[in-house]
């Protein structure tokens, strides 16, 4: 008795825990309701899917029925169990108590045979659910989980799984042990075939073993919370019998059968109820039952607390926790509501304080509090806000305030609130909203701002305060402001500021801009063009300022006339009679008789420059040359000399502006004498403008001074001018104040200028202050004199803006530089004048010509002439070809050679070539091409094999030398010869080879007769082996080697001699190295040794190698005995290597081995050599000798030593080794003591492995177990007198916890003894790594000692012993790193071999798990055949229905009989076959339907992206096509230009063609005039001839007419497309009159494999359409680039007869339109993008629809083929509207088609007007040819 009390008293600490909370604990944290099993109560809500004997008794037996005789019983279920009645009744119910009333077993039972089954209790409510106990009738299942949900039942999740092997049961769920609270794995320690009977299954939620750091967290809470709970049972464990034999019977003994199911837990409350009441509609009142209901606390609600109490929604609801309850607080109102509810963004915004929101609140009150008055309303400052009338209404004006009268609710300085304070309008204050704010006027009801603003601009009122009028409302403005509101600036005036004054002046240009207004924003004033700056006074780049003098016309471009020519003004004078030759004549007459030579000398060259200027004629061109540094006080090439009284005209017709010129004449003096100039101004028309209309006469004469000290004069007064007008000046100019004219006077004139008078102009004409100061600034800087004379001065910055104003109203504008892009640096000129920045030696405002003195106008500027000053006549040249003109006898380009046949310019002189050549050098005068066979100089030596003196005179020539080489002979052994005078013979110089007089003999080294006819004497073939200087080298007649050099032997000494070996070729014989003990005795005599003559290997003895036959080979020594050398024969693996020494034999030995073989073990070493020697390593001071056993390895100690290697104190001894003393005499007691305890350990050792080991504890059995549990009944019994229900239930709570408890540590010991032997396994394998490292370091000293005795046998050996160690010690490295290697990587490594090791073993215990069923498993194959044969019969018939086919599987699985597969059938490539194509089966018919439609999206598909294809190609197309149009019209538009080009230079030449005709016909023209014409019409030079014309305009005509394909291009793509918009109707058309799926696909598919057939076509038209365009536009190119090329051969003459002003200014309108038509492209180009981003959309549609569809095809019924239709339909739809959208493509590209058309006409116009002006100067140029022919020959 007393022992069960003890017991009891264990067990009641544990239920104690479990015990509800008491009141005190809910007040001060959580408190939680009992715990006990949930099943209690609630038999109906416990279900099973699988029971025995519930239609019918059935039979089952039990395995473990052993000792009694009747093993099978009968199982009732018809009726629930009663204990006195129907006691066979197992069902689910049973397993909530194990016994019944009676102390009878009650348990569950399954189906015989039956595997997944599973048990399923329903729980009203939530429940905290904590552990789970199962105990076992029959074996535990092989495999079962335990699941629940926490949403009765919508969704489940696992808790754990349990398997006999979760390897292969659960495969995807982990098996390691558990590591977090939530993780779901896999366990196989209850899983296990024993016990056959009460085997447990205990599972906790939380395992104790896994610290929880929270416990109130959500993760927990929601891992404890149950609504359900189910227990799948998946497998059951059999004895393998049942795989043999599958009949009934057999089965009857495999079930699953339970006795008693726990399921712990208490009602779920979240920490606010310490007790549980019954859930509404829950009848049962079981004791010990755990009711579902929560009797909450903590003002909370809800089945399970889950939520406040109406009005405690201040703080949020939580679970409560052990140190706060988290008690839901009250909400505050201030007594307006007694409504709340919570809001989690007010908590958070509070800072977690409160989170309660009032609603419906009272009293005119609002806010989460009740705390503010509603609108309409505010707080009376003098009461409380907890006052019923607190709050009272607003008081506000309705004209000015806002929201019908809502005013602030209360007073918030912080805010910017004011209780009582009416919303007023924008524009009103006041409390009440009363009146209007400053800055604003006009209170009013219907103005929603309330009051109007001033608008006044701040910039422009005089007066910040008050900037209007409270009633009206006008602003004060500044002085230069105006506008109602100030906001304006007056006219001339912008830029509206803070400013005194307001606004600014606008100051623009007077000449610059247009007017004096600008724009009132930015200032901008309008320019006029080319003028830029906000005033208009600055140039836009590439435009310039024309200068005063910018109407320059140069004399050289005026017309010449003589004087008597009447054109000329006034009257010729008379020539004078007695002039200067005719005194001349007379002094020379008088100093003949009188002679002074130097007078004489004086008189004929004045008298032949006299002679020169009467000859000159009247007018001439001087070119003058500009040298660097030099000041250049002319314009233009130079001047114009005028011959007294003679004359010039200028033709003036580019007049810009109508107003007075003043006429100015530079000219510069050529002797100290005045002359004067006869001017006479006409006009050839009338003047129409209103400036010189009124002007008379038309036509004025002048007669001014031109002193000889000025350069410039102009007239008395002014000549008004008008554009659109011809003038003509002419002047005589003759000297001053004489009666008759001279023929030796002269003058040279520069230019005609005329200057503006700018005081005409706006700007100066006026008297207001500014015109008066410009006119003021003109004079004061000397503005107009600038321009008078040559060079211009530097201009004053104040000169330059006013000359730019005056330049800009004279020609509207700025004119443009156009530098000439060959002759000019850049498109830039000088801002004033214009003038270009010239390449060197180009001259002209437009660097356009070339500098006098320079030719060949290029891209590199100029060249000089560089005309010789002795050989030519001046420094001029031809301005194209730069020929100088020659003096006589000069020739060349620049007048510097002599003439042929001489030499030494500038002296020349004749060749002198001694008559055997003509010509000579220029220079030296050497002579080319001598003949006769002469050389030289002066060709006055023979050549070589030639004699004689060829020199002129001599009379002698050369003759052939008498010498074996001479050509005629039969030899050629001498080269040349010479003449002895001394003993006048004939010397010949013999050749290489040959010696003698008469070269007859061969030279030393060389053989053969050269008497005899061919004979040539020939080198000795030696090789250079020999002396070519010795007579002796070699057999002068044969040629054989007599005396070789360099160790070389044979007949040509062309080998190496006996003993050498090597190139006797390249003189490389060395003689032999063989060592004597390596070579064979048959090739060695006398201690010489031969060796092969090429590569001087010696033949070595057996075994040895080298090519000095001087080393053994590897594996070898005894190096010098006879018969070679011997094998090695280390022992393996003793040896580090088989290689040993090549003259001792030594193996090199691992540590611990010895002997010559390594086949013993070494001193101080034991162990076994044919497996390993270790070192004794025996402590010296504790051991007696160094040697230890050779068997053992132990040393022999001394006394006071012990251990293997004596190096610890002996036991009985202390200190540390080796100071070892002995112990006290009482350690002999402690020792015997410590001995017993370790036997002990070593006892509960070998228990605890046997238990791990057998799995069970010795002495303790079942039987053992079923005591204790009749003993616990006793106690049970003994305690019934009492509270005998409570009693019981806190025994059973009691039993259960233990017996978890109990398993826990079970399992906890399992996981000890597991780590256990981690340990043991790593400690083991840390030793086996200490041992080898242990070793290593042994090796390594071993190696350092070896290395030590191999450094001295280094230093003692010979070279040839350190060349052996060098590479024996090369190849250890090798072999040593390869051992590394193979240590670490390859199949036979130590680390490979490991893990091959460890798998082999993994697999060998997974394979001993399963031995113990094989047996069981061998009885049950013959009924297991007969159930596959059942099974068979079966899936035959499912096979037919689902894939068609009926056969079985063959051996390979490849259903040979059965095309359409089946159950197990398989292909070649072993993936499963079922159903196909023409099979009936379901899968068949599914996979068709999806093949159909997969067919049908693809082409659909397919066909989409064609049409996206073609849309894409038509918009490349149009683009092409408006490139092919824009380059196109660029021709056409430079075309026009050259037409317009040439039409004013065929006026041009029209007008110059008639004044000649005029000139021609008058009668007082002089034949010398006539022919002065004539020579300038022939210096006029076309580029082209008439055929190079013809030939370019044809090719124009040709390129051009080419451009007529693109028409029929476009004609075609129109018709193809046409029939695809057919095909698509025809496939429209198909489509909708089929019925079934198979037809629409059928005939969709036709439809799309003719349309996909005529698009290819249509793509190969439009890739022919591409190339024709492209075709078109490198046409377009060419005519461009003909064009171009006939511009630039035509400049120098277009220049001269055409104004390009108007070519200009419509090439801009061209651009500007061009423009217009890449704007109206680049539209046209976003439309084909956004339609290409629309096509993209669309197709992202179908691929969703495919989705849809595919997804639908499953059912394969009426109603998707009815899908299949809807969406084919929709794809249709899609495919019209890219029709659509193609034929509106189609469209534009029509219109683009008749856009071009009418390009390709406007072409053929320029085309006949090209052809109508080569016609037109084909006829000029044959008319000046015709007219020239005739003056020529005067007709």
């Amino acid at each position: 008795m007393a022992r069960y009390f003890s017991v009891l008293l264990l067990v009641l600490p544990v239920v104690a825990q479990e015990l509800p909370s008491t009141p005190h604990g809910c007040m001060e944290g959580s408190c939680y309701p009992a715990t006990g099993n949930l099943l209690i109560g609630r038999a109906i809500n416990l279900t099973a899917t699988s029971t025995c004997g519930l239609d019918g008794p059935e039979q089952y037996c039990i395995v473990s029925h052993l000792q009694d005789s009747n093993k099978c019983f009968k199982c009732d279920s018809q009726k629930p169990y009663d204990a006195y009645h129907h006691n066979k009744s197992h069902r689910v119910e049973n397993v909530i108590y194990q016994s019944d009333s009676r102390g009878n077993f009650t348990w569950w039972q399954s189906v015989n045979g039956e595997e997944n089954v599973s048990i399923r209790l329903n729980l009203e409510a939530e429940f905290h659910f904590t552990h789970l106990i199962m105990k076992f009738k029959t074996f535990r299942p092989a495999a079962m989980i335990i699941e629940r949900s926490s949403d009765f039942g919508r969704t489940w999740r696992p808790y754990r799984y349990y398997a006999y092997n979760c390897t292969k049961t659960f495969p995807l769920v982990p098996a390691h042990s558990l590591r977090f609270t939530d993780e779901v794995i896999c366990e196989e320690r209850y899983s296990d075939i024993e016990p056959s009977t009460k085997g447990e299954v205990i599972y906790k939620v939380l395992d104790p073993a896994i610290h929880v750091k929270d416990p109130y967290s959500l993760d927990i809470q929601d891992l404890l919370r149950i609504t359900n709970l189910r227990i799948n049972f998946t497998k059951l464990h059999t004895l393998g019998d049942n795989l043999l034999d599958r009949r009934p019977e057999v089965l009857q003994k495999y079930y699953y059968a339970l006795y008693e199911l726990v399921v712990r837990g208490s009602c779920f409350c979240y920490g606010h109820a310490s007790e549980c009441a019954p859930v509404q509609g829950v009848t049962a009142r079981d004791s010990g039952m755990i009711h579902g209901h929560c009797v909450c606390k903590h003002n909370t609600v809800g089945l399970n607390c889950e939520r406040c109490r109406d009005f405690y929604h201040d703080a949020p609801w939580r679970p409560a926790e052990t140190d706060n309850t988290h008690r839901c607080r009250e909400c505050n109102c201030n007594g307006h509501s007694n409504q709340c509810h919570f809001d989690m963004a007010v908590y958070l915004a509070t800072g977690n304080v409160s989170g309660g929101v009032c609603d419906s609140c009272l009293h005119n009150t609002m806010g989460r509090n009740c705390e503010t008055c509603k609108p309409f309303y505010y707080q009376d400052p003098t009461r409380d806000i907890r006052d019923p009338a607190a709050c009272i209404p607003c008081d506000c004006d309705p004209v000015g305030s806002v929201g019908g009268g809502v005013c602030d609710s209360h007073t918030d300085l912080d805010l910017g609130m004011i209780g009582g304070q009416c919303h007023c309008k924008q524009n009103v204050r006041g409390q009440r909203c009363d009146y209007c704010k400053e800055g604003h006027y006009g209170l009013s009801l219907d103005n929603p701002l309330g009051c109007q603003p001033c608008n006044c601009d701040p910039r422009g009122i005089t007066m910040l305060g008050v900037p209007c009028d409270q009633i009206s409302g006008d602003c004060s403005c500044k002085r230069y402001v105006t506008g109602r509101y100030c906001n304006q600036c007056l006219p001339e005036y912008w830029g509206l500021s803070n400013d005194l004054a307001g606004c600014r002046p606008c100051n623009c240009d007077f000449g610059g801009a247009t007017s004096s207004r600008c724009g009132m924003d930015n200032g901008q004033c309008e320019c006029r063009p080319h003028l830029i700056g906000r005033q208009c006074s600055e140039v836009q780049p590439a435009f310039f300022c024309a200068s005063l003098d910018n109407n320059k016309y140069e004399a050289e471009e005026a017309l010449g006339h003589s004087p008597d020519d009447p054109a000329l003004p006034g009257n010729p004078r008379p020539q004078a009679e007695t002039d200067c030759m005719q005194h001349l004549n007379n002094q020379l007459r008088r100093n003949r008789r009188h002679p002074h030579r130097h007078i004489a000398q004086q008189q004929r060259a004045a008298l032949r420059r006299i002679r020169q200027l009467q000859q000159t004629p009247s007018i001439s061109t001087v070119h003058r040359e500009r040298q660097p540094g030099q000041m250049v006080t002319w314009t233009g090439p130079g001047f114009v000399r005028v011959k007294d009284g003679a004359g010039l005209k200028f033709n003036i017709s580019n007049i810009p502006y109508a107003m007075e010129y003043d006429i100015i004449i530079r000219y510069e003096p050529e002797s100290t004498e005045d002359w004067e100039a006869l001017v006479s101004v006409k006009s050839l028309d009338l003047p129409t403008s209103l400036r010189c209309g009124n002007m008379l006469p038309t036509e004025l004469m002048y007669t001014v001074t031109m002193p000889h000290h000025r350069r410039y004069v102009d007239m008395p007064r002014p000549f008004c001018f008008e554009p659109n007008n011809q003038y003509v000046v002419s002047i005589r100019f003759q000297r001053h104040a004489v009666s008759h004219r001279h023929l030796t006077a002269f003058t040279l004139i520069d230019s005609l200028v005329l200057i503006p008078k700018y005081e005409e102009l706006p700007g100066f004409l006026g008297d207001n202050a500014q015109d008066e100061r410009r006119r003021q600034e003109m004079e004061l800087y000397m503005c107009l004199d600038s321009f008078m004379t040559v060079p211009m001065p530097a201009l004053a910055e104040l000169c330059t803006t006013l000359i730019c104003s005056i330049s800009s109203i004279m020609y509207n504008g700025a004119l443009a530089c156009e530098c000439d892009p060959q002759g000019s640096l850049s498109a830039e000129c000088d801002k004033v004048g214009g003038q270009c920045h010239c390449k060197p030696n180009v001259i002209g405002r437009k660097c356009d010509q070339c500098a006098p003195g320079t030719f060949r106008f290029g891209p590199y500027g100029c060249t000089v002439c560089d005309c010789h000053s002795q050989g030519s006549v001046g420094h001029q040249c031809d301005p194209v070809t730069g020929q100088c003109l020659c003096q006589h006898g000069a020739t060349g380009r620049q007048c510097s050679e002599c003439q042929p046949g001489q030499w030494g310019f500038p002296n020349c002189r004749q060749c002198q070539c001694n008559g055997h050549a003509e010509i000579c050098d220029p220079e030296t005068g050497a002579c080319y091409e001598c003949r006769d066979s002469t050389a030289g100089q002066l060709c006055e030596r023979c050549v070589n094999g030639f004699y004689g003196n060829p020199i002129l005179g001599s009379g002698e020539h050369c003759r052939p030398c008498p010498c074996p080489g001479h050509l005629d002979g039969g030899h050629s052994s001498g080269a040349s010869c010479l003449t002895d005078y001394a003993s006048n013979q004939i010397l010949c110089q013999c050749g290489e080879g040959y010696a003698g007089p008469r070269c007859d003999l061969c030279a030393p080294g060389y053989y053969r007769d050269p008497e005899q006819p061919g004979g040539t004497c020939r080198p000795c073939q030696c090789n250079g082996n020999i002396d070519p200087q010795d007579p002796e080298s070699c057999d002068p007649r044969t040629g054989q080697c007599l005396k070789c050099l360099y160790n070389t032997d044979g007949h040509s000494c062309s080998e190496c001699k006996p003993g050498y070996y090597g190139n006797a070729l390249a003189q490389d014989c060395r003689r032999c190295t063989c060592v004597t003990a390596g070579t064979l005795e048959n090739y060695c005599a006398d201690g010489v040794c031969h060796c092969d003559k090429q590569t001087g290997q010696c033949p070595c003895k057996p075994n040895i190698i080298g090519h000095n036959c001087d080393q053994c080979t590897p594996n070898h020594w005894n190096f010098g005995s006879n018969c070679g050398c011997e094998p090695c024969e280390c022992v393996q693996p003793n040896a580090f290597s088989t290689h040993c020494n090549m003259f001792s034999g030594q193996c090199h030995c691992q540590t611990g081995f010895g002997g010559r073989q390594c086949s013993e073990c070494e001193a101080f070493h034991w162990g076994d050599p044919r497996g390993q020697c270790e070192q004794c390593n025996c402590h010296p001071l504790g051991s007696d000798v160094a040697q230890c056993d050779r068997i053992t390895g132990a040393c022999v100690c001394k006394k006071e030593a012990s251990g293997r290697h004596c190096d610890e104190c002996a036991r009985g001894f202390t200190g540390n080794f080796p100071k070892c003393i002995p112990c006290h005499p009482c350690f002999q007691l402690w020792d015997d003591a410590l001995c017993k305890i370790v036997r002990d350990l070593t006892h509960i050792k070998d228990v605890i492995a046997m238990i791990l080991e057998k799995g069970e504890v010795p002495g303790l059995s079942d039987v053992r177990i079923l005591e204790l549990e009749k003993k616990l009944a006793q106690v049970q019994d003994l305690i019934r007198d009492g509270d005998r229900e409570g009693t019981f239930n806190l025994i059973s709570q009691a039993i259960d916890d233990l017996r978890a408890e109990i398993a826990l540590t079970d399992g906890r010991l399992m996981s000890t003894s597991r780590e256990l032997n981690m340990t043991a396994d790593l400690d083991n394998a840390l030793k086996r790594n200490l041992t080898a490292m242990e070793k290593e370091l042994k090796d390594l000293n071993n190696t350092l000692h070896r290395l030590h005795i191999d450094l001295e046998n280094y230093l003692t050996v010979g070279f040839a012993e350190q060349f052996e160690n060098i590479r024996k010690y090369y190849q250890s490295s090798l072999n040593s790193e390869k051992r590394c290697n193979a240590s670490v990587y390859g199949p036979q490594s130590p680390v490979e071999q490991s893990e091959d090791t460890r798998n082999r073993t993994e697999a060998l215990l997974k394979d001993r798990k399963d031995l113990h069923t094989v047996a069981a498993n061998n009885k049950s194959l013959s009924e297991l055949e007969e159930k596959a044969h059942e099974i068979d019969q079966t899936l035959q018939h499912l096979s037919n229905k689902v894939c068609g086919g009926h056969d079985n599987t063959s051996a390979n699985s490849s259903c040979p009989n059965s095309p359409c597969g089946g159950a197990g059938c398989r292909d070649s490539d072993g993936a499963l076959k079922c159903g196909g194509k023409g099979c009936k089966g379901t899968v068949g018919a599914s996979v068709t339907a999806l093949d159909s439609a997969d067919e049908v999206n693809k082409n659909l598909t397919a066909t989409s992206k064609e049409l996206k294809t073609i849309d894409k190609k038509l918009r490349d197309i149009a683009k092409l096509t408006q490139t092919v149009k824009t380059q196109a019209k660029d021709t056409l538009d430079k075309a026009q230009s050259k037409k317009e080009l040439f039409e004013n230079s065929n006026k041009i030449l029209r007008d110059f063609i008639k004044e000649i005709k005029d000139f021609l016909n008058e009668e007082g023209a002089d034949p010398e005039s006539i022919e002065k014409v004539a020579q300038q019409v022939l210096a006029i030079s076309l580029p082209f001839n008439r055929t190079v014309i013809d030939n370019i305009i044809e090719q124009i005509k040709a390129n051009i007419a080419n451009l007529t394909n693109v028409e029929g291009v476009f004609n075609h793509t129109t018709e193809q497309l046409a029939k695809v918009r057919d095909l698509l109707k025809r496939a429209q058309d198909a489509k909708t009159k089929a019925e079934e799926v198979s037809d629409n696909i059928n005939k969709t598919k036709e439809a799309l494999d003719t349309t996909q057939s005529v698009i290819k076509t249509a793509e190969k038209e439009m890739t022919t359409a591409l190339e024709n365009l492209k075709n078109a536009q490198n046409i377009t190119t060419l005519v461009d680039n003909k064009l171009l090329n006939l511009d630039k051969n035509l400049m120098d003459v277009m220049m001269r007869l055409a104004n390009l002003s108007n070519g200009v200014d419509l090439l801009k309108n061209k651009t500007q339109q061009n423009r217009e038509m890449a704007k109206v492209a680049k539209a046209q180009s976003d439309n084909a993008t956004q339609e290409s981003t629309g096509l993209q959309e669309e197709l992202a549609n179908a691929e969703n629809l495919y989705k849809e569809l595919k997804e639908k095809v499953d059912s394969v019924g009426g109603t998707g083929e009815g899908n299949i239709n809807q969406r084919i339909m929709e794809m249709k739809k899609e495919a019209e509207e890219l029709l659509k959208k193609a034929t509106m493509d189609m469209e534009t590209l029509r219109k683009l088609e008749r856009k071009f058309n009418k390009n390709e006409q406007k072409m053929q116009q320029q085309r006949d007007e090209l052809a109508d002006l080569e016609k037109n100067v084909t006829e000029v140029k044959d008319y000046i040819r015709f007219k020239v022919m005739g003056y020529n020959n005067c007709q």
